[in-house]
Formats: C-alpha cells, sequence, structure tokens
C-alpha cells in the first residue's frame, strides 16, 4: 500500500503493509469569508458572552492592552490580509467611536519565551496601517526578561508564581485577539502563558506535569492547563481580560494543493495524475528549492466562528467548534505508528526544522492529539520518516543548538535534564541577550518541548528515525535508526508480532477520537 506523505521538503509514496490503515483530516468546515471578517468581529464584540459590550466598558479614560498571538498559530501564514489585521483595525475602529484615546492604547505580540517577531513579521500580520499608527511606541513584542517591565502578580493556590507585564496591571480592561488553530491554545493559556515569565511558565511546562498524563494538547484532563488555569485566575482579579476567539478551519491548502491532504478516494482524476507525479518531480529539485516552494505556501484558513466576552464562555465554544473541525473515529490502538513529518513546526516559522523540534514535533505533538486515549498501543512504535538534517537557525534556535549539543549528548530523560541543565540555560546571560535582542527562543524554551514528550518517552518501547544517512543523529536523540522503512517495520514486527500499522496523513490537523 502507498502512503503518500511528507519527507521533510519532499512528498514521497512510502510503502506500508497492505493491511495498513491511513486517516485523515475531516474536508475543511466552511469560514467566515475576509469581507466578512469586519461585520463578525463587530457582533462579538457588541454581543460578547457572560461580559458587557464592549461600548459598556471603556471610556474616554480607559487604558487598553490590546493582545495577539505571535506568528506560531496560526501557522503556516495564512494569505493576506491576516485575520488579525482586519480584527484589531476592526476593534480600533470601536474604541475610537467610543472614546478612547489613542494615546491610551497599548498593543503587543503575547510572545511569551517564543523569539520575538521581526518588523517585517509584524508588518505581514497587522498590515502597515496599524505599524505606522502604533510601532515602535504603542506596539511591540513582550519582553519576559524586561526587569522593569515585569511585576509579580501574586501566588496561586499552589505556590505557584504568577508574573506578568506590568501594564497588565495598569490597564482598565485587556483585550486578546486570538486564532484558535488546536485545542492547545486559547482560553486560560493566553494571557497566562503569552505574558508568562520563566518563572511563571517553568511550573506548568514541567516533565511532573506530564508523567503520568499525556494531556499536553487539550486542556481536559490536563495537569498542565489546570495549573494554567489557576495563574490565569488569579490575574483576572486584578484586571479584567476580555478575549476574542476566532476557531479555524482546516483549510490549510490553497486550491491548487489541496490534493495533498485528501485521500486518493476524494481526488477527481486529475488530481489522482498529479498525486502521482509529484513525488519524482520534486526528486529532480535540489533540496533549496524544495524548501523554497513548500515555504512560499499560504494557507487558505478562514474562522469557523467569532465569539468574545469572557475567557469560560468563549473558549467553551471555540472547543466545541474545533472538536467538530478536529475529531476523527479511529476504531482502535495500533501497536505501530507511521508518520510522514514535514519541514514545518510552530517553533521554526522562516527557519529549518531542527532535530529538537523533529522529536518534539511528533511524541510533544502528533502523538497527543487525541481526546481520550493514544493512537498507539502502551509499549507500541512511533517511525518517524524525515530527513533530520542537522540545521539550527544562527538566530532563532541558539539555545536548541547548545541544547542538543550539551543536553543531549549527556542525557534525554527530561527529569534528569531538568534536574542538571534547566536553570544553568534559564539564567544563561548569553542566551537572555540572544532571547532579547537577537530573536532567539528563550534558553528554557528546547527544554519545554521536550518535557512534552516525557510521557510518550516512556510509553512506548521504541522511536525509530527512518531519513538521515546514518545513525548519528538518532543516537543524539536517544531514538533507534533504520536505513529505510521496511527496515523500520521489520523492527516493529519483532516487538508487535504482525504488521499492525497505521499512518496519519497530516497537515491538515486532527485529533483522534479512539474507539474501543
Amino acid at each position: 500500500m502507498k502512503y503518500f506523505t511528507y519527507f521533510g521538503n519532499h512528498l514521497v509514496n512510502a510503502k506500508i503493509p497492505d493491511n495498513s490503515d491511513i486517516f485523515y483530516a475531516k474536508p475543511p468546515i466552511p469560514g467566515i469569508k475576509r469581507n466578512e471578517l469586519k461585520e463578525y468581529t463587530q457582533k462579538a464584540f457588541e454581543n460578547p458572552l457572560d461580559m458587557d459590550p464592549l461600548g459598556g466598558l471603556v471610556n474616554g479614560n480607559s487604558k487598553i492592552l490590546i493582545l495577539f498571538d505571535d506568528n506560531c498559530q496560526p501557522f503556516p501564514a495564512t494569505k493576506k490580509p491576516d485575520l488579525r489585521q482586519v480584527m484589531i483595525e476592526t476593534l480600533l475602529s470601536m474604541l475610537y467611536n467610543y472614546g478612547v484615546e489613542k494615546e491610551n492604547i497599548q498593543l503587543m505580540c503575547a510572545v511569551a519565551l517564543h523569539r520575538k517577531m521581526k518588523e517585517h513579521e509584524l508588518t505581514y500580520m497587522l498590515g502597515k496601517n496599524i505599524m505606522d499608527e502604533f510601532f515602535p511606541n504603542q506596539l511591540r513584542n513582550f519582553d519576559a526578561e524586561d526587569s522593569e517591565q515585569i511585576v509579580e502578580v501574586g501566588t496561586t493556590e499552589n505556590d505557584e508564581i504568577v508574573e506578568t507585564d506590568k501594564l497588565v496591571l495598569d490597564s482598565d480592561l485587556v483585550i486578546y485577539v486570538d486564532m484558535i488553530q488546536i485545542p492547545l491554545n486559547g482560553g486560560h493559556k493566553s494571557v497566562a502563558v503569552g505574558l508568562g515569565t520563566y518563572n511563571s511558565i517553568a511550573p506548568h511546562h514541567t516533565p511532573h506535569m506530564t508523567a503520568e498524563s499525556p494531556h499536553v494538547m487539550q486542556p481536559d484532563g490536563s495537569k498542565m492547563h489546570a495549573c494554567i488555569e489557576r495563574m490565569s485566575r488569579l490575574i483576572q482579579k486584578e484586571t479584567p481580560i476580555f478575549v476574542l476567539e476566532a476557531a479555524m478551519n482546516g483549510a490549510i491548502y490553497p486550491f491548487h494543493l489541496k490534493y495533498v491532504g485528501k485521500p486518493n478516494k476524494d481526488c477527481n482524476v486529475i488530481e489522482k495524475v498529479i498525486k502521482s507525479f509529484t513525488p519524482p518531480t520534486l526528486s529532480l529539485l535540489p533540496e533549496s528549492v524544495r524548501y523554497s516552494i513548500l515555504k512560499s505556501v499560504r494557507t487558505d484558513y478562514e474562522p469557523m466562528g467569532i465569539n468574545a466576552g469572557d475567557i469560560d464562555a468563549v473558549h467553551e465554544k471555540t472547543l466545541d467548534m474545533m472538536k467538530d473541525q478536529l475529531s476523527i473515529d479511529i476504531p482502535r490502538q495500533y501497536s505501530t505508528l507511521v508518520f510522514g513529518l514535514p519541514d514545518m513546526s510552530p517553533y521554526a516559522v522562516d527557519a529549518r526544522i531542527n532535530p529538537v523540534l523533529v522529536v518534539s514535533d511528533i511524541l510533544g505533538y502528533v502523538f497527543n492529539w487525541f481526546y481520550n486515549k493514544p493512537i498507539i498501543k502502551e509499549n507500541g512504535v512511533v517511525i518517524i520518516l524525515n530527513p533530520t538534517f542537522e540545521i539550527f537557525h544562527d538566530e532563532y534556535h541558539v539555545a536548541y543548538k547548545m541544547f542538543y549539543d550539551e543536553v543531549l549528548s549527556d542525557t534525554t530523560e527530561p527529569f534528569e535534564m531538568q534536574q542538571k541543565y534547566q536553570e544553568k540555560y534559564a539564567k544563561d546571560e548569553y542566551l537572555i541577550d540572544c532571547y532579547r535582542n537577537k530573536f532567539a527562543h528563550h534558553g528554557f524554551h528546547p527544554f519545554t518541548v521536550w518535557y512534552w514528550a516525557t510521557y510518550p518517552l516512556k510509553y512506548l518501547s521504541k522511536v525509530i528515525l527512518v531519513g538521515p544517512k546514518d545513525s548519528n543523529v538518532a543516537k543524539q536523540l536517544g531514538v533507534e535508526w533504520a536505513k529505510n522503512l521496511d527496515d523500520a517495520l521489520a523492527m516493529a514486527r519483532e516487538i508487535s508480532g504482525d504488521d499492525d500499522v497505521v499512518a496519519l496523513t497530516m497537515p491538515p490537523f486532527f485529533y483522534a477520537n479512539v474507539q474501543g
């Protein structure tokens, strides 16, 4: 059986056993068109859930903080205009009409410990008019290491430190404009994590939160999300938070590429022909050209719905809509998962995916994309198809390169690396400078993504990497290596005793609802 899938910046027809099952995302639910966004946004602010209308919360003296996501979501980047541009332009117009003075409005990108967005990236996201009006004096990236701006809100009932930007406490109203792609994001996570420091992110991004429970990618049953909620509620006691959430559909591919995420049975004749010729055609191109082609794709994401108001009321609606789009019924658990990983990660926007992200994207994200239980049986095998080049972006992935060279050379065990290396990297002055001034992810960031793999690293019997020319990268990552997929499947067969294989075609993304 042929499994049409990604292999980094390549698309391949991988051969898997004939009795394998392949699962695909649902077709995109029709969404709100760009020319309707202003109307829907205005209605959401005028008719919020469990809060007064926006016009009743502000006046001529109100100090307003508008927060928005960085380019980690939705990803890949959408076609222009970005949804945030339209929504924030609409919001600003409404605030002006309600008498709010421009000098009392601040905008901030809630990057947390991610890399800061560059000026040209902010311009692509927000548009020239907003940039001309507010940047740089009233529009900036959050800085988790700016001691003059960071304040301690307090501690939760579990003694977790809550820190944030002092603008949150100085504002009369915080408004968060949020594009939700998966249930991991939005809700209480938005402000509490988006404007979180190392001290307030470390308590929930820890292996202790995921060692016994795999629930990272959704709030239901998650120790991590429960901790985040405790922090968020503490902030809410100090400043009212008004959220606008747009639940995104699964329209990742523009019209001419929709065949990539569709099963053959749903493809027309032309799409089937294109699908058969794509792998050999891409094989003729240099890797650098394939990279440029795939990175140039702009998505057709649309909101399935837009709601504003109280965090709890709004996020409940968002999660319901996301489940309608994402939930895929899978009849049972399998012994072996095969997954072709594209050169794509929310932490590698405008960059190549690095080896650390190859592991975290599969074990932290894909493994955990389920609602009730993992797709893979306990002691099962995950096979990753990706060339896994030892490439680290010179600006963005400075801490990742150090983590790969030093930490993973010593240990891949999350609790051990936490004890031996976490504080060193989080407090390293060079890495702090790279985060603050050179657009790098924070020194703690590679630890956070590795910690999300804590449960699957213990749950699985093997993780096998297929793609690198030799075993060196796999050894550094603490996983097995096979020279080709046939050998990897044979290794899996030795454990399971048969060919009990499932393959997933992503993107578009989906969450499993495993039966049985």
